[in-house]
């Protein structure tokens, strides 16, 4: 009788078990057939700031494709960027759209060194959103200067399709060890969310240079050019444009600069399309 029992108890306990192995391989197999691109921060007590601000914006970001051909020469080039109106504007950096050409050497660079050197425009603008649909999108607007702000205005091919655009705030109250997230493209690998925080809200990163920048303490690589810089209530205080590199003979690590949205929103202001470019800002510059 206390066999009968103890095979009978062994059944059960293997029957268990195998249902609950199922179970997980079942939860397994769904998190990897799934891309879940937007979250559900419906209970805001349970969840942390920076997932409500990555399900706030991540339907504004994407990664941003340039092909280029000038000569001999053909070659893609990564970034970031994010739509601030409703029909498909968008920023990104100039050097993410424009490669610079040197024709005699048959040379090119992200950004312009020398008179030598002339900007190409891309034959082609992919937009590649969380959700992996793929949009064409134009050149609109860039200065060819290389004293100016490494900006560019895109506008997304069609006019049918409706986008959704992050709110800007042009007001210079960031302050120091402030949370800020961005979202890029690091070495084209896709879209990513990273977390940082201020280590200044304003410095001149050269003697010569007009503008300040935003120096933050995330990881910076190739292709974040471009990302969105957003502050807590998921509203733009920022481009990022460049990684904190001091030269061949030194190296800074973990710092990145980012234009401010106050100097974004002059240079939009002056493209010769702006009376079409109805942007939002939450807060005036300062």
């Amino acid at each position: 009788m206390k066999k009968k029992i103890l095979i009978i108890t062994l059944l059960i306990a293997v029957i268990l078990v195998s249902l609950v192995s199922c179970s997980s391989i079942a939860k397994i197999m769904s998190r990897t057939n799934t891309v879940n691109y937007q979250i559900d921060v419906s209970n805001l007590e349970d969840a942390s700031i920076a997932e409500v601000v990555a399900s706030n914006t991540v339907e504004s970001c994407a990664r941003i494709i340039s092909t280029f051909k000038s000569g001999s020469l053909e070659e893609s080039v990564s970034g970031a960027g994010f739509v601030i109106t409703s029909d498909g504007y968008m920023i990104t950096n100039r050097h993410c759209v424009v490669l610079y050409v040197n024709l005699a050497h048959n040379k090119s660079s992200l950004e312009k060194t020398t008179e030598c050197y002339i900007p190409v425009e891309p034959l082609e603008i992919k937009i590649v959103f969380a959700d992996s649909v793929i949009h064409k999108a134009d050149l609109v607007y860039y200065i060819d200067d290389a004293t100016e702000l490494d900006l560019a205005i895109l506008k997304i091919k069609g006019e049918d399709a409706t986008f959704q655009p992050i709110s800007i705030d042009a007001s210079s109250d960031l302050y120091y060890g402030q949370s800020i997230f961005t979202f890029g493209n690091p070495e084209g690998i896709g879209l990513l969310f990273c977390t940082a925080n201020v280590a200044t809200p304003s410095l001149k990163m050269s003697s010569s240079s007009e503008y300040e920048s935003i120096i933050i303490d995330g990881n910076i690589n190739h292709g974040n050019s471009g990302g969105v810089l957003l502050d807590a209530k998921s509203h733009c205080v920022g481009v990022v444009y460049a990684r904190v590199e001091m030269g061949k003979t030194s190296a800074t690590y973990g710092l990145g600069c980012a234009i401010k949205a106050s100097d974004m929103v002059t240079f939009i202001k002056g493209c010769p399309d702006a009376a079409k470019i109805n942007i939002t800002e939450i807060k005036p510059a300062s």
